[in-house]
């Protein structure tokens, strides 16, 4: 006699934590990375979520998915308060992380997306839980609706045949993503850390990892669609605009941190990348935070 079984799941989640804040009309959160995705729901105001990829403009009732070790800013727009609510989350089957990361990034999830009405109900539902305290009950609740905005997702990639990842494309990705991590990390000891800040190696890096030059460039133009040296110059003038965003910020000091062999290079970078010279894009800052 035949006998069908269900399979044996072996998948872990996990959450860590979220909150409600209402923040002034002139916050602004530092750049920062986290080991897990954050979901970001704008309930009043509006908001500017710059990741290294691009930039964000979340308007009141608008979700966004900032996927893994993805560095980014917030901060507050229209020079009145907003309202948001975030939650980090992880889950550690790759397949899952590899579509999130895929399908997620740099997405703004509006009214008129299909998943949206079921995904702000339950993001709602899990904050209508935030509490003082909470028992086991609590918990198992909490981790039934984090499980929920996780299958909202999922299921949104599955009716729109984008739930079939190939085990290669999946081991690809993520060794991929490795590389862009590590980039990002020698970037950071040189610019904070070092002593004499150098360019980060991306021939070292790609090395470290025992593959080729060209398979590394195969990857980043698949998953990345530029080459590892384009995604490095991309990082570099993502964190320029932090360091510029500093009070008493100079473009020298901060061409000298990027390790740009002279300001006038580094100026020459930002303007291709950003439509304006860094001394205007300070100047722009100090307009907004006077006004």
């Amino acid at each position: 006699m035949a006998i069908d079984y269900l399979p044996v799941i072996n998948t872990h989640f996990t959450l860590f934590g979220g909150h409600l804040e209402t923040v002034p009309a002139d916050w602004l959160w530092p750049a920062e990375e986290h080991p897990a995705f954050e979901l970001m729901y704008v309930l009043n105001g509006r908001q500017r979520t710059v990741t290294e990829t691009g930039e964000l403009v979340l308007k009141s009732g608008e979700m966004t998915i900032i996927p893994i070790e993805t560095r980014h800013t917030n901060a507050a727009l229209d020079h009145r308060p907003m309202t948001y609510f975030c939650m980090h989350f992880n889950l550690d089957d790759p397949a899952l992380r590899y579509l999130l990361i895929r399908e997620y990034a740099g997405r703004i999830i509006r009214p008129r997306d299909a998943l949206y009405g079921q995904l702000r109900q339950q993001t709602e539902q899990l904050i209508a839980m935030i509490g003082p305290d909470y028992n086991l009950a609590d918990q198992l609740d909490l981790q039934v609706g984090v499980i929920d905005i996780i299958m909202t997702l999922v299921k949104d990639l599955k009716a729109a045949g984008k739930f079939t990842p190939q085990a290669a494309d999946v081991d690809q990705f993520m060794l991929c993503h490795q590389l862009a991590s590590d980039l990002k990390a020698q970037l950071d000891y040189q610019v904070y850390h070092a002593a004499i800040p150098q360019q980060p190696s991306v021939t070292k890096i790609i090395a470290d990892h025992n593959i080729s030059q060209s398979y590394a460039l195969k990857l980043f133009q698949k998953y990345y669609q530029e080459s590892p040296q384009q995604y490095l110059i991309r990082l570099k003038l993502a964190t320029s605009k932090e360091l510029l965003s500093q009070p008493r910020a100079r473009v020298n000091v901060v061409s000298a941190k990027l390790a740009y062999t002279a300001p006038s290079h580094f100026t020459r970078e930002f303007k291709k990348h950003f439509g304006q010279t860094p001394r205007d894009y300070i100047q722009g800052l100090k307009e907004k935070r006077t006004n």
